[in-house]
């Protein structure tokens, strides 16, 4: 679920943001979230991460898309360029801060913990917020789908949409060099049914998240940006929402 929600918050097109962007020091709201690629290796692996979104609440304003916990919205379509292969050890973490606006305007950021998850369902992801999650490709390895009819390892349905073949669903098959790009793959993602832990460590604010992976030497291969302003679910009918985990 870890991946599922990083991935998915980055739901706006790429903006013109880079590596000078100043995570941490928001001077005004956020009202609209947006992924931006934040690298400033010339050579690195992963670059241009594009990602478009629609909410699935009937009264959400177009130009101000927030995530609403719980809620759901759809996932249109995506693209991110990847420039050449991956290499082990593909090390990853992750930065996280979430601020609030004081009376006056006044921003008050905080950078986030590592906060443990115990319903996750990714095999070697155990955390979010500003975790060291170790080397990805061994990650991706533990998590690789078996097939229900030959239970053999089998790989992604969105990586055999893009032509990698089922036995190849590793760091080396599923992220070669090439483009990748998923019009119209309008997918619901359901966050719904978040555990009560979660809700609180993702309390109404506005966050950053900046996605780092490294090469053995250190060396930056990915940095991705993300802005996102989280919201609180209200149920019209009960009058009330989530506060801390838990329903007014």
């Amino acid at each position: 679920m870890l991946i599922l929600l990083l991935s998915t918050l980055a739901l706006a097109g790429a903006q013109h943001f880079d590596e000078h962007y100043p995570f941490g020091q928001l001077q005004q709201p956020v009202d609209t979230a947006l992924v931006f690629d934040c690298g400033s290796n010339p050579n690195r692996a992963i670059k241009n991460p594009k990602f478009t979104f629609q909410s699935t609440d009937p009264n959400a304003d177009p130009n101000q898309q927030s995530l609403t916990l719980p809620g759901s919205f759809i996932l249109q379509d995506f693209e991110i360029e990847v420039t050449k292969p991956i290499a082990r050890p593909f090390n990853g973490r992750v930065e996280a801060w979430r601020t609030i606006w004081l009376f006056g305007g006044t921003p008050s950021t905080v950078q986030l913990g590592c906060f443990p998850l115990t319903t996750d369902n990714v095999v070697g992801i155990d955390g979010l917020g500003t975790c060291d999650y170790g080397e990805l490709c061994s990650i991706l390895d533990l998590n690789t789908p078996i097939d229900d009819v030959t239970g053999q390892l089998t790989c992604f349905p969105e990586a055999i949409a893009q032509g990698i073949p089922e036995d190849q669903c590793t760091c080396e098959g599923i992220i070669a060099p090439k483009v990748y790009s998923a019009p119209n793959y309008n997918r619901l993602i359901d966050f719904s049914d978040l555990e009560s832990g979660l809700l609180t460590f993702l309390a109404e604010g506005d966050y950053e998240f900046k996605l780092i992976a490294e090469d053995a030497n250190g060396n930056e291969e990915a940095c991705i940006g993300i802005r996102v302003p989280i919201k609180e679910y209200v149920d019209p009918d009960a009058g009330g929402g989530w506060l801390f985990g838990r329903r007014r």
